[in-house]
């Protein structure tokens, strides 16, 4: 069998994170084939082990949050409240590549672990912070998460009502460009041997990502005040969730090649668009007066079918870009999902056979993929201090009977657990 390979296999990571941006961020970079050991508290462990859905399977509790975001790390249990443990994790330091932190600012600092610190033991160190705000400016020392972000962002402003993504967007885009940094970094480094500090807001990330209406603005030196979108954008058209029957549909037809599609799919009754003032171009259609009538006449056209998926495959066929509004269980089983692989099976520790995500870094040489399960709390602590440090079976025990280390108790069952799973 062809040995696999790994863009990043070789690389290590110190990942203090918790909730999600941070984990999420530390995912992608298992996924590639870095080591990831998660720094976690002891006892408790990271938040995010706390975090719904918890269930409690042979005897053992685990969250669907924390396995889906730590699948494939190691788990390190250590009280950094003692001298023992700061040790532990500068020795661990000293060979690492790259520390990733989401805590509030200035809480590595005060653990005497802040960049500064770090840099010291080990000058090539890459060393990321993500935090709501950044770690400087009027805001820095705000606490936040995701949804604070959204709101100061003007993410959520941007809906009408506004409403924040159903999804942890503020965190999730935050830990891509924070992956993007980290891997630019890394090329800075092997051309230079020079390592640096990578600060990382998750409200710059959503500002940054602003599309249309707040372009606008600033492109009319603050003249045109950005349009509230809600299913309909208000800028683009037609570009917007259209209601049927019994569900909604995506529809986005934005060049005149689509837009002759879509108007000839809708039949002779709606031929009239073509030549109408107000739909005859593309710039016309792409307008805060006109997108409006668009939707509208798109929204009527649609009620003519008895089933949205109907209107779906009509519109597919005709060769315009339409989807009808799925929910996630709808989705699992969608043959974009299941062509690419994005949910694929792996055995989880006392839960058994379980569906996870997949790594959408599809590479012909390199590619992405699920590296195995998540750890239990502590259940890599030996491992770690014996292969990377040196320590003897003695020292480690005595350092779990001093409260240095910590492992929950199902860790004493996972050489079992494994080889039934196998």
């Amino acid at each position: 069998m062809t040995e696999e390979k790994h863009a990043l296999k070789g690389l290590r990571v110190l990942d203090f994170t918790w909730v999600y941006a941070g984990p999420f961020a530390t995912r992608q970079l298992v996924d590639l084939g870095a080591e990831v050991i998660k720094v976690e508290p002891v006892e408790t462990g990271a938040l995010e082990r706390h975090y719904s859905l918890v269930l409690e399977r042979n005897g053992v509790a685990q969250s669907s949050y924390a396995v889906f975001l730590n699948r494939g790390k190691k788990s390190l249990s250590i009280n950094l409240k003692t001298e023992k443990g700061l040790n532990i994790i500068r020795a661990l330091a000293k060979k690492s590549d790259i520390v990733l932190s989401n805590m509030a600012p200035g809480t590595m600092k005060s653990l005497q672990l802040g960049y500064e610190d770090i840099k010291k033991i080990n000058s090539r160190i890459i060393y990321c912070e993500i935090s709501c705000f950044g770690q400087f400016g009027s805001y820095a020392n705000e606490p936040g998460f995701d949804i604070i972000a959204q709101a100061a962002s003007g993410y959520c402003g941007q809906s009408d009502p506004p409403m924040p993504a159903p999804m942890a967007i503020g965190d999730s885009n935050a830990a891509m460009h924070a992956t993007a940094a980290i891997l630019a970094a890394l090329y800075y480094r092997e051309k230079t041997g020079i390592g640096q500090y990578i600060d990382i807001s998750m409200t710059d990330c959503l500002f940054h990502s602003h599309e249309n209406n707040p372009t606008g603005y600033l492109f009319s030196n603050r003249t045109v005040l950005p349009a509230k979108n809600g299913r309909w954008l208000a800028a683009y058209s037609p570009y917007a969730l259209i209601k049927g029957k019994d569900g909604f549909v995506a529809i986005a037809a934005l060049s005149d090649a689509l837009w002759e599609k879509l108007v000839q799919a809708m039949g002779q009754d709606y031929a009239w668009l073509m030549t109408h003032p107000r739909t005859n171009a593309l710039g016309k259609r792409n307008s805060y007066e006109n997108a409006p009538f668009v939707h509208t006449i798109l929204e009527e056209w649609l009620q003519k079918f008895v089933t949205v998926e109907q209107a779906e495959a009509h519109l597919r066929k005709a060769g315009v870009p339409a989807m009808k509004v799925r929910g996630f269980e709808e989705i699992c089983d969608a043959p974009y999902i299941k062509d690419r692989e994005m949910l694929v099976k792996i055995k989880q520790p006392f839960v058994g056979e379980i569906e996870i995500y997949n790594s959408p870094f599809k590479m012909t040489e390199t590619p992405g993929r699920v590296m195995g399960y998540a750890p239990l709390l502590g259940e890599n602590n030996r491992e770690i201090l014996s292969r990377d440090l040196g320590y003897g079976d003695e020292a480690i025990d005595q350092l779990f009977a001093e409260g240095v280390l910590y492992k929950e108790e199902a860790v004493e069952r996972l050489p079992e657990e494994l080889k039934r799973l196998s």
